[in-house]
């Protein structure tokens, strides 16, 4: 493929520019961009409009100094539309991933690789609550239960108690230890843990002790599978 005669003497200078001392890495160079030229030109952009087309190439060329980048940035692109439009077509009429599509085109306007990873990070996501809610809920209530008993039995010998004129009742307290509990957004602190939790938040339940952590609810859940692969204990299915 003929490179005109503007392009390589732009090239050229580039390479000047950049290795001004060494011809070795000036020809190296040269050599790499124009085959990146020939790979631009050589796009195949049947499947995209012409207005997606030139959006992609503008882009590029605003964006990127050489042609090895303005290369690599669109064929990423082509291929990231390319993927969306298979995975439009596996989930046609699937009200949920168009509210994502949605999502994606408005939070990455003509950025394709954007869209495509925010779409791919929901699925994702929706999949793995997907088969926590299997795992978890017919146990939502016994981990509930167990973990309450647990909590429950936190004692704090140094808590002084007083009557109401002052006079010592007693030394040590006990008391409920909190779990806080994760959203997918917010940290939150329970000390009665509510029933229609939903099982991914549930399961991400543990106590803080100072700089540490014990995720309550996954130790629980381990507890009850190992005793029934172990020692036959019957759990509910659904």
């Amino acid at each position: 493929m003929a490179v005109p005669d503007s392009v390589i003497e732009e090239i050229k200078s580039a390479a000047k520019e950049a290795w001004p001392e060494d011809k070795e890495m000036q020809t190296y160079a040269v050599k790499e961009e124009l085959d990146a030229y020939r790979n631009f030109v050589a796009l195949d952009y049947s499947g995209v409009s012409d207005e997606q087309k030139e959006s992609l190439i503008q882009e590029a060329e605003a964006s990127f100094d050489n042609w090895e980048e303005r290369f690599s940035s669109i064929q990423d692109e082509l291929e990231a539309i390319a993927e969306l439009k298979e995975l439009s077509s596996e989930h046609q009429g699937n009200e949920l991933y168009i509210k994502w599509l949605i999502e994606a085109q408005s939070e990455n306007d003509n950025y394709f690789r954007g869209q495509l990873e925010y779409v791919q990070n929901k699925a994702s996501r929706h999949e793995a609550i997907q088969r926590t809610r299997a795992e978890v809920d017919p146990l939502k209530n016994i981990l509930i239960n167990i973990e309450n008993i647990i909590g429950s039995e936190c004692y704090n010998g140094n808590i002084q108690n007083y009557r109401s004129w002052g006079e010592l009742e007693s030394e040590g307290r006990s008391f409920r230890y909190p779990v806080k509990f994760f959203d997918g957004e917010n940290e939150y602190k329970r000390r009665t843990v509510p029933r229609d939790i939903p099982a991914e938040q549930l399961i991400t339940g543990y106590y803080p002790f100072g700089a540490n952590e014990l995720n309550i609810y996954r130790a629980l859940h381990k507890v009850l599978k190992y005793l029934e692969a172990e020692h036959g204990l019957k759990l509910p299915k659904t």
